[in-house]
């Protein structure tokens, strides 16, 4: 499981997204947000990298605020954010 940290923003979103590609390459399949808790739309560029390299990602323990996100952005049917892991 690829595990988001507390803070995604423009100043480690690069990073962020390195880490994520190489978990996706060792077949990881989930990303755990709940970690997730200051961010800025950086996250929308590293969720949309992870999913052109693996479409059937799944994004669980998504915080509100990044399911607000996803829909002002229009990608909600894209990133299929999971409020927690049991959904």
């Amino acid at each position: 499981m690829i595990c988001l940290p507390n803070v995604v923003n423009h100043q480690n979103a690069i990073q962020v997204r390195q880490n994520g590609l190489t978990q996706i390459q060792a077949q990881e399949n989930t990303v755990d947000a709940s970690a997730l808790e200051e961010f800025d739309s950086s996250i929308i560029a590293v969720l949309l990298a992870w999913l052109r390299i693996n479409p059937n990602l799944q994004i669980v323990s998504a915080p509100d605020k990044l399911q607000v996100l996803s829909k002002v952005y229009g990608l909600d049917e894209v990133f299929q954010l999971k409020s927690s892991v049991g959904n």
